[in-house]
């Protein structure tokens, strides 16, 4: 009687006062990255039941088929299939997918995590040594090493990209002749006929690939200096020649 009384007790109390049952832990945590798929967890405040049940795993726009386990005061979404590597997912609890006891339900709640190989920290390090590659060589490296674990360049950029990191690439800033502008510079160079104070102003253009506002100056930091076209990796001479073996190809002149 005493324990029957006081179970009566508490369900009087929670109805009278609306406790909704509210989420203590939930793993993985909000904005960390996970090394594989796996089911995730939300602890609540007092026993839950299914509510509406209307939880939803999104990636991007794209819902993620699940399936949901009630335990106790534990809800578990396990994936059907296995989460991408390398994505960023969104999970939505709507408000009353579970409820308690009495009938209250839970107020909507939104966590996002990421699965990735690498650790935020591997994230950073990667970033950092594909940052300085591409500005010593004025391309991206094929891959991105850890250890022995190797990651393909386009991979490592959708990894960073969960995180808001990016690697830092010229990129043409011209469409058309109109607005291409022009580039100067002067300097010594040997070119084909030996050492010689050479340099110009030219449009803001390239010959080969003919893409407008993309020449920049010695990226690759060489000893005489050049201009590199930012969209086909193009280098010319700063007396405006295309340095490439038997080109006759040159820079416009303004």
């Amino acid at each position: 009687m005493n324990v029957n009384t006081s179970s009566a007790a508490n369900v009087t109390a929670d109805t009278a006062n609306q406790i909704h049952p509210e989420i203590t832990a939930v793993n993985p945590a909000n904005n960390t990255i996970i090394l594989k798929s796996k089911p995730i967890k939300i602890t609540f405040s007092e026993t839950v039941n299914a509510g509406s049940n209307l939880i939803e795993l999104k990636n991007g726009k794209s819902l993620v088929p699940i399936k949901n386990s009630i335990s106790g005061k534990s809800l578990t979404i396990t994936p059907k299939t296995p989460l991408k590597i390398g994505a960023k997912y969104n999970l939505i609890l709507n408000a009353n997918c579970v409820i308690d006891r009495t009938g209250n339900g839970n107020s909507e709640y939104s966590t996002y995590f990421t699965v990735s190989p690498i650790t935020l920290a591997q994230m950073k390090n990667g970033l950092s040594r594909t940052q300085k590659f591409y500005n010593t060589h004025n391309r991206l490296p094929n891959y991105v090493n850890f250890g022995t674990k190797k990651i393909a360049i386009k991979n490592f950029q959708t990894i960073i990209a969960t995180q808001g990191l990016k690697i830092i690439t010229h990129k043409a800033s011209a469409k058309n002749k109109s607005n291409a502008g022009t580039v100067t510079a002067y300097g010594w160079n040997s070119c084909c006929l030996g050492w010689f104070k050479t340099g110009g102003t030219y449009m803001d253009y390239c010959p080969l690939c003919h893409c407008y506002g993309c020449l920049i100056y010695n990226p690759k930091h060489t000893y005489e200096g050049e201009w590199t076209c930012a969209n086909c990796g193009a280098d010319f001479c700063l007396c405006g020649k295309c340095k490439a073996v038997g080109s006759n190809v040159y820079l416009i002149k303004a």
